[in-house]
């Protein structure tokens, strides 16, 4: 059965028929993924505290998280069409959904001559940029989000709720700009997406304005973020800005990518400051048609703390059995100061599990290693 027919008898049983008339331009689409993650040691920083252990786990969407989708557009005539997307996480162990997360994101908007404009829960900018660039994916042992959540203290927020969303069309061959805003990125009721912040109440507004040039071999995003936080601790209030820059170069043989960000906070009732850079550089280099290796090192600094810096770099290896179906295996070490509290994690969530929100967690241990397989559709 086709996508497009699985996706429209899935719909008949959840929509009126009446609403059905134009199922057919409807795609289903997906991803399974299931794995064995291993880590150990200590990484040296406050989260493990000089304590060396073991955990072994088999775990889902290690490369990438499990998800069902659905997309679709509507002519609507004079070029102009209505676009949407939704799309839903699941565990691979149990075939649960994530709960409340597991609304991935859901949108809705309109594509025409003059650009692109979207509404609902979209994915976060700055994890999305790190993953483009992040020879990993923002996932796997090597990822390198979790290490940028956690000494900048503002998490990869991975989805923003209540948010609207601006692409131009090309104003010059490969680039576009965006431009986004959200009225409550915490959602209104604190997600622990900001460090030691779990109590903040009322509007979390955050804008967003990147540049994005995507010609032939070369990538390049350049993108400033501004998130503010009400607090309901005494009524002080949280403000960042966040200053992010990729690249990458295809030459054939391989691939060069590069990364930076600076976050900085400022706390207008104590006047602290929080000042956090991150950086990373990547190769891919494809040997075959069907197997790739990759590499990464990744620093991220903590400059408002001292001995608080955290440094890890990965290898690994992919090999496709087809355009839809792949093994992989992935190497990781981090190195961690007195102070810091970074550990390995299987993506930029952070913690010993699954996080929240893209929340800064702690993971564990200065060794990782996964080995999975992976499927889309």
């Amino acid at each position: 059965m086709s996508k497009k027919l699985l996706a429209a008898a899935i719909a008949a049983a959840l929509v009126p028929t009446a609403v059905l008339a134009e199922a057919s331009n409807v795609t289903m689409y997906g991803r399974i993924d299931y794995g064995f993650m291993s880590r150990g040691g200590d990484s040296g920083g406050l989260s493990q505290g000089g304590r060396e252990g073991r955990l072994n786990d088999f775990e889902d969407g290690i490369q990438g998280t499990n998800r069902i989708g659905f997309r679709g557009s509507e002519a609507l005539g004079n070029g102009l069409k209505a676009i949407f997307e939704f799309e839903f996480g699941f565990s691979g162990d149990s075939g649960q959904s994530f709960g409340a997360t597991s609304n991935r994101h859901s949108w809705i908007g309109l594509e025409g001559a003059f650009g692109t404009v979207l509404g609902g829960r979209v994915d976060g900018a700055r994890y999305s940029f790190v993953g483009q660039y992040d020879p990993f994916k923002n996932q796997t042992v090597a990822n390198a989000g979790s290490l940028f959540g956690v000494t900048s203290g503002l998490g990869q927020a991975d989805r923003a709720d209540n948010a609207v969303v601006y692409i131009t069309p090309e104003v010059a061959p490969g680039l576009k700009f965006l431009a986004a805003y959200t009225t409550s990125l915490l959602s209104e009721a604190g997600s622990g997406a900001i460090a030691g912040q779990d109590t903040e109440t009322g509007d979390t507004p955050l804008y967003a304005l990147a540049a994005l040039y995507n010609n032939g071999p070369i990538s390049v995003t350049l993108d400033y973020e501004n998130l503010k936080i009400k607090r309901a601790n005494a009524g002080r209030d949280l403000e960042f800005d966040l200053w992010v820059a990729g690249a990458s170069y295809d030459f054939g043989v391989a691939k060069l990518s590069a990364y930076y960000e600076n976050t900085k906070g400022d706390d207008s009732a104590s006047e602290a400051i929080s000042d956090a850079d991150g950086w990373l550089i990547g190769l891919t280099v494809p040997v075959t048609t069907n197997f790739a290796i990759k590499t990464s090192y990744v620093k991220a600094n903590d400059d408002a703390r001292n001995n608080a810096d955290c440094k890890k770099w990965g290898v690994g290896g992919e090999y496709s059995f087809s355009k839809r179906t792949q093994a992989y295996a992935t190497f990781a070490k981090l190195s961690a100061d007195s102070a810091a509290t970074c550990g390995i994690s299987k993506n930029a969530a952070g913690g010993n599990g699954t996080g929240s929100n893209g929340a800064g967690g702690t993971g564990y241990g200065d060794t990782g290693f996964n080995i999975g397989l992976a499927h889309t559709f």
